[in-house]
């Protein structure tokens, strides 16, 4: 089943990795029209690591939200 998350969601990477606000979906450009298209699969987040802010995508299965996880 494919999640659907939503700009300021609060997700946590599988891998025991940090909690982290969702900023939307990957996009995808349409080299030919110049179409930016979200993603179905990839995910940027923003996180803070102990020192600084990071943005990275990752693939949506390894993110879970974090009511999965607390509860």
């Amino acid at each position: 089943m494919e999640k659907k998350f939503v700009l300021g969601d609060v997700v946590v990477m599988i891998a025991d990795g940090p909690k982290m606000a969702v900023e939307g979906y990957f996009l995808n450009e349409d080299t030919k029209t110049g179409t930016l298209t979200e993603s179905d699969e990839l995910v940027n987040v923003v996180y803070y690591d102990g020192s600084e802010f990071k943005r990275e995508t990752f693939h949506q299965d390894l993110l879970l939200f974090i009511d999965e996880v607390e509860g």
